[in-house]
């Protein structure tokens, strides 16, 4: 009895913390209770004359010892008030982030972080410091054509929301975000039959070999090579270039008449970052990664003439069935002559959309999951946008490369209305003033700001208000004689998900 006794009291002052200890000792009390109460019945000299004539009180005298162990263990286990109840994860301040900029071309490069983060911070980039010493201030630099692939880092206060863009202008303006390294990342746009070069880029920033597994999918289906699994290794701190219809890891000349391309690669191995540069004789661009998704929304389209062409990549086995719905700055409304479209199995299909001149946001509903972009044509130069997460109250976008002929492109779903606050962020911190955009339920605003006094160009924070609905976001940057480039606004990673923790102690 003794033991058993010892046994639970050690488990309880185990998992018991101060508020249950008054519990514990009335427990123990009643234990104790029980225990004499059993020494009594155990002697034929102490207990009740008629219990010695009940058969195997033995049994009696166990099943006594029995409960008033269980008593503790039930107290023990009742009393904890958090660690037998489910748990939720949290959240917390990213600590250190990592962007990859592919090969420059010669192009800006442009690092922005939001305001907001204490303590100390350091950022880097190709292992040298980079004049981004605060929280909330922006910095940019012009680099000479094969200067990269840079591989940006930052730690501390100046990791949460790190935001890190090249925008290069050697055949046309072609914007990117150098994205962080990731396990799956989609493209789609043209293809090598409609370009002169469609390259991709594969970057370990890590310290160990990455194995990439890269897919791709044109108008006729699957783009297979006789090797079976397009594996590409790439080794630790290093950049391997694939070109897209020549090499043998871009599928050779098996993707060579491939007029529009989607291309998914996955790191079977670690992490990688990954980007796709396409040119054309007239314009170039780089593609936004995006991923698949039964519902998405395809912010950026811009207004002005020229061809409109949205693409659809199925990555399963089955034809996907998808609506469609424009919202343009008069209002939603179903793009002209279509409003349901059948989009192949394993295969890119191409739709021409009417948006009479307007500029627009397409939100796509489907029946299973999809790839979705959309390619701009405009003058000599073409842009691609692709489909994004929204922003909201707890998670807003950055830009780090605006310009005097920076113009933003809000839109807001039909069910809910959007209000944003637009913060310009300068070397020397954010501006004094912040500009809010209210976004009709359904509609999309074009919001254009000039750069602050004494600067041409400018970081930027989109951060949806309290109480507004989700908004969806994309840049589009014009520089004349140069051409246009669009890039889709996803929430920065300013916090990281902690998984719940559970207390192991008691089974």
């Amino acid at each position: 009895m003794r033991a058993a006794l010892a046994s639970a009291y050690a488990v309880v002052r185990r998992v018991l913390g101060p508020p249950a200890r008054l519990a514990y000792r009335l427990a123990r009390a009643v234990a104790r209770a029980a225990g004499a109460y059993a020494v009594r019945l155990s002697s034929a000299d102490t207990r009740p004359g008629w219990m010695n004539r009940l058969p195997a009180n033995r049994f009696a005298l166990a099943a006594l010892v029995v409960l008033a162990v269980a008593a503790l263990y039930g107290v023990a286990s009742f009393a904890r008030p958090a660690a037998s109840a489910p748990r939720h994860g949290t959240t917390v301040p990213v600590t250190s982030a990592y962007a990859a900029c592919p090969d420059t071309h010669g192009a800006r490069v442009s690092a922005v972080t939001p305001p907001g983060a204490r303590g100390s911070g350091q950022a880097s980039v190709a292992g040298a410091p980079v004049l981004l010493t605060t929280p909330g201030t922006a910095w940019s630099t012009d680099v000479k054509k094969g200067a990269g692939p840079w591989v940006f880092g930052a730690y501390g206060s100046l990791a949460p929301g790190l935001t890190v863009e090249q925008t290069t202008s050697d055949g046309g303006l072609a914007g990117t975000r150098c994205d962080r390294p990731a396990t799956d990342l989609w493209f789609a746009g043209p293809g090598p039959a409609d370009a002169d070069d469609v390259s991709l880029y594969l970057t370990n920033v890590d310290d160990r070999p990455v194995t990439a597994l890269v897919a791709a999918l044109s108008p006729e289906g699957s783009i297979e090579t006789p090797e079976g699994q397009n594996q590409v290794l790439v080794g630790p701190h290093s950049t391997r270039l694939v070109q897209v219809g020549v090499q043998v890891e871009g599928f050779g000349q098996t993707a060579a008449d491939a007029k529009l391309i989607a291309l998914h690669v996955h790191a079977m191995t670690g992490r990688i970052s990954a980007a796709v540069r396409v040119d054309r004789k007239k314009g170039a661009d780089w593609l936004p990664a995006t991923a698949p998704s039964r519902r998405v929304v395809v912010p950026g389209v811009p207004s002005g003439g020229g061809r409109r062409r949205l693409l659809i990549a199925v990555p399963g086995q089955d034809e996907a069935r998808v609506t469609v719905q424009g919202m343009a700055p008069d209002g939603a409304f179903a793009p002209v002559g279509e409003r349901s479209l059948d989009a192949t199995a394993l295969a890119v299909t191409p739709f021409d959309l009417g948006f009479g001149g307007k500029s627009t946001a397409l939100r796509l509903v489907a029946n299973r999951p999809i790839v979705a972009a959309l390619v701009a044509e405009k003058g000599d130069d073409f842009g691609v946008t692709a489909a994004v997460p929204p922003l909201g109250t707890a998670d807003a976008g950055l830009v780090a490369d605006n310009r005097d002929t920076t113009t933003l492109l809000l839109s807001a779903p039909p069910e809910h209305a959007a209000a944003v606050r637009l913060t310009q962020l300068a070397a020397q911190g954010p501006a004094a003033s912040a500009k809010d955009v209210a976004v009709p339920a359904g509609h999309t605003v074009e919001v254009s700001l000039p750069p602050p006094a004494g600067g041409d160009d400018y970081g930027l924070t989109i951060a949806p208000r309290p109480g507004s609905g989700p908004v969806y976001a994309a840049r589009l940057l014009e520089v004349k004689k140069k051409g246009f480039t669009l890039l889709p606004i996803a929430p920065a990673r300013i916090t990281a998900a902690l998984p719940p923790v559970v207390d192991s102690t008691v089974p």
